[in-house]
């Protein structure tokens, strides 16, 4: 009779710790989705996206100029300053400027995106480890690391050069119509823009 009844309080007491254990990760993951509902939400993500914008706009800003300095200086050696050909390359690079804005525009939404898919993930992680654990105080001091560790700044690569093949081939070119202007010979397909046509 004793044993049955040591036994029937050991199976109490196991129903109420595993109550208890229940209770505490129930209030562990209140506190972590109440701390990254609070922290991450749309203002956070949304600043994440603008960050990149504001950092890499200026760069691509700056190349633009570059590479539209450079083609002055080939259009004026060529003497097409203020001709139709400066209007046609002008275009092209106004084409090319357009699709890297573009994709600035969506390398941000990506940013943006991937913040989120890492907060997600560690809260489903620390979620996890709390419910094996039933420790809803280390849970929640690790969310506080967690969630500081996330609300740093990314770190952004500088953008490459992208002009370098528009200014390139100016350079190429050139090149190539000057050596055909001289000799009638080196430029595979002359475009007259910095020097007579084939055949004039």
């Amino acid at each position: 009779m004793g044993t049955k009844g040591g036994g029937g309080g050991e199976a109490a007491q196991a129903r109420a710790d595993e109550l208890a254990r229940q209770q505490r990760v129930r209030q562990g993951t209140k506190n972590i989705n109440t701390l990254f509902d609070t922290q991450f939400n749309d203002g956070f993500f949304d600043k994440q996206r603008d960050a990149y914008v504001n950092y890499a706009t200026p760069q691509l800003d700056d190349q633009r100029a570059d590479a539209n300095k450079e083609l002055i200086f080939a259009m004026d050696r060529g003497g097409q300053l203020d001709g139709s050909a400066r209007a046609s390359l002008a275009g092209e690079l106004q084409k090319k400027y357009n699709l890297q804005r573009q994709k600035i525009q969506d390398d941000a939404l990506n940013y943006g995106t991937q913040a989120r898919n890492n907060v997600e993930d560690a809260r489903a992680g620390l979620i996890a480890t709390l419910n094996a654990t039933g420790d809803a105080e280390g849970a929640v001091n690790s969310a506080l690391t967690r969630a500081s560790a996330l609300s740093q700044p990314a770190a952004y690569s500088p953008l490459s050069s992208l002009f370098a093949d528009f200014t390139n081939t100016l350079g190429t070119q050139a090149a190539a119509e000057r050596a055909y202007a001289a000799t009638g010979q080196g430029a595979t397909y002359s475009t007259g823009w910095f020097g007579p046509r084939a055949g004039s």
